[in-house]
């Protein structure tokens, strides 16, 4: 079964039946008896888990869920922020089955290599045929440009429209397995899709705050206590949630470290 979902955003204090032009969509193939997805406990993973389990439910699919979580050596808090995502979901949908969440730490030079390695080792001991992956594309450089004073070409190459073949030409453990089939349902558009879908079914606060997209190194974020507010992926969460909440991003972003220059200022 192919599953269409859409995320429409409302204006704020407007009459609800004015939208903005904002729509987001995504795809799901649920015709597969067993699927896998990637959870590092971040934003993007952890409501694309919740929407796989949410529709199974909501159709009555005989579809069973398999989990990897990769482990980043200076990134500890990936399998503690999984493992709380893993549980709310499974609480949410009592009636959709899982299998193993199969976790492995490894060294940050390998990290990519061996998520991937971790992930078709699922594949092959359960036979799996469908991989679902959250990654989104980078928002247009003008954008970082203008709101956070980056170029997002420096971060993530092969979230670029334009460099992400070329990556993946040239790291062949990205290649697709003949035996099952990779998905990417957000791929289309910029962080901003996975705002809305937790906007729409109103999950910022319960699954959100379980989640945690900062890749701050220890000394970042107070022994992993808080997000840094420095580091890309804080930045680029902060400006998706100020579009689809409908505030203006430099408000906040113009109080964070990496904007300021204040070291004494990295409260949350």
């Amino acid at each position: 079964m192919i599953i269409n979902d859409t995320a429409l955003v409302y204006k704020r204090a407007e009459l609800s039946a004015e939208l903005r032009d904002d729509k987001y969509e995504i795809e799901l193939d649920l015709s597969h008896k067993k699927i896998g997805i990637g959870l590092s406990g971040g934003m993007d993973s952890s409501i694309l888990l919740w929407l796989l389990a949410h529709h199974i439910s909501e159709n009555n699919l005989d579809v069973r869920i398999y989990i990897w979580t990769c482990i980043h050596e200076e990134k500890p808090g990936q399998s503690v922020h999984a493992k709380k995502v893993v549980e709310f979901v499974k609480a949410e949908f009592p009636n959709v089955k899982f299998g193993e969440h199969m976790l492995m730490p490894t060294t940050a030079k390998d990290y990519i290599a061996n998520g991937t390695k971790l992930a078709y080792e699922l594949v092959r001991k359960y036979g799996i045929t469908a991989l679902y992956n959250g990654v989104t594309l980078n928002p247009p450089n003008e954008i970082g440009e203008a709101v956070w004073k980056h170029k997002w070409e420096t971060r993530a190459l092969s979230r670029n429209w334009e460099t992400r073949q070329k990556w993946i030409d040239q790291n062949p453990v990205h290649n697709v397995d003949p035996f099952h089939t990779e998905y990417r349902p957000f791929i289309h558009a910029d962080k901003r899709v996975v705002l809305a879908f937790y906007k729409k079914y109103g999950l910022y606060v319960s699954l959100g705050s379980l989640t945690r997209s900062c890749e701050g190194f220890i000394e970042m974020t107070n022994y992993f206590t808080e997000t840094c507010k420095e580091c890309w992926w804080c930045i680029e969460k902060e400006w998706a949630t100020a579009d689809i909440f409908n505030y203006e991003p430099k408000v906040m972003l113009d109080k964070w470290v990496a904007f300021t220059g204040d070291d004494n200022d990295n409260s949350n």
